[in-house]
């Protein structure tokens, strides 16, 4: 079974391969010719799993193949949850020169980090939320499946040289290093995607 994952991003979609079952293909936008000249989806929901479907149900119609979305992020909360849903678009909003389409982890963390400082707050915790909706079109219809899991831990100081969204500045709870310090293997065992990835999965292979 071939999977498009709803991103441009090949790292998250190799992740997301490296979880996959015996079978399943995963494969990104970029892997589709047809999808080059397709406008982006407008991402206008307020919560994860809301932005998830509109970029499910938006390829899978283009498309009209299986298709996983997902829409994750930080919710910080001495900010009161933000970035949120804003996790990668508010870069242009604490740097007007900043490329939202670049993934620049040194642009945008460290700003986050500053905000918190400014905040006059001493709490660091913050909750790494996945969302992920996958669609499976039938001749007439089509199979909705959704789930959201979330990893909690604390804001820090940049650790680890594996540069990948915010892994260098999340420090999982009970854990001493950050998810850049971390193995693939270690991060995918605690972390949120595999989890919400494996569920969505077995409800896929049941049907």
């Amino acid at each position: 079974m071939q999977i498009i994952f709803a991103s441009w991003n090949a790292k998250k979609a190799e992740e997301i391969q490296r979880m996959a079952p015996e079978g399943v293909d995963v494969i990104c936008l970029k892997d589709i010719p047809e999808a080059a000249d397709v406008p982006q989806a407008e991402e206008n929901g307020v919560t994860f799993i809301e932005n998830a479907k509109i970029k499910a149900h938006y390829w899978a119609k283009k498309l009209k193949r299986p298709v996983l979305a997902e829409d994750s992020g930080l919710v910080i909360e001495c900010l009161n949850g933000y970035p949120g849903v804003r996790t990668k678009r508010c870069i242009q909003e604490l740097n007007s020169n900043a490329n939202v389409d670049v993934d620049n982890p040194a642009e945008l963390y460290p700003e986050l980090l500053r905000l918190m400082q400014h905040s006059g707050s001493k709490n660091t915790k913050a909750h790494w939320v996945t969302a992920m909706v996958c669609i499976i079109p039938h001749e007439t219809d089509f199979t909705e499946i959704c789930d959201e899991q979330e990893l909690n831990g604390d804001m820090c100081k940049c650790a680890g040289e594996r540069v990948f969204g915010f892994d260098q500045y999340f420090r999982p709870w009970g854990y001493d290093k950050t998810l850049s310090e971390m193995t693939p293997e270690e991060k995918d065992k605690i972390g949120p995607r595999r989890r919400t990835f494996e569920l969505i999965m077995k409800k896929v292979q049941g049907m």
